[in-house]
């Protein structure tokens, strides 16, 4: 999965080994300066493999939001890794893949991941 902005654009790709590609964009372009942006995963159930629906806020408010028809049971291909700011392994998102590694050269002040089951 991968969290970029493309454009001003905020979009999330969550990429099933490629079988099948899950793509939110924001409609509008993010404002300058400092937000604080969310994104957020609900699973259908527990069960591995269960679909999700994925939804990004800027700021508290919704700028766009996808469905994954499945979730990968386990993890994700060995040569991924877990970048911010930068995507090393091979690129996540086709949209990016002939300028990667991607850098992205704002600020990222703070990165937070919670589970919440």
């Amino acid at each position: 999965m991968t969290l970029y902005l493309d454009r001003g654009q905020l979009v999330y790709e969550y990429n099933a080994l490629a079988l099948k590609r899950s793509v939110a964009r924001s409609t509008a372009a993010l404002p300058a300066g400092r937000v604080r942006i969310e994104v957020e995963t609900v699973v259908a159930s527990p069960k591995p493999g269960s679909a999700a629906q994925i939804v990004m806020r800027v700021d508290g408010a919704e700028v766009g939001r996808t469905s994954v028809p499945y979730t990968l049971p386990l993890a994700f291909t060995a040569t991924e890794t877990f970048d911010v700011g930068v995507d090393l392994g091979s690129p996540v998102a086709l949209d990016y893949y002939d300028r990667a590694p991607f850098s992205f050269n704002g600020r990222i002040d703070k990165v937070h991941v919670a589970y919440k089951p």
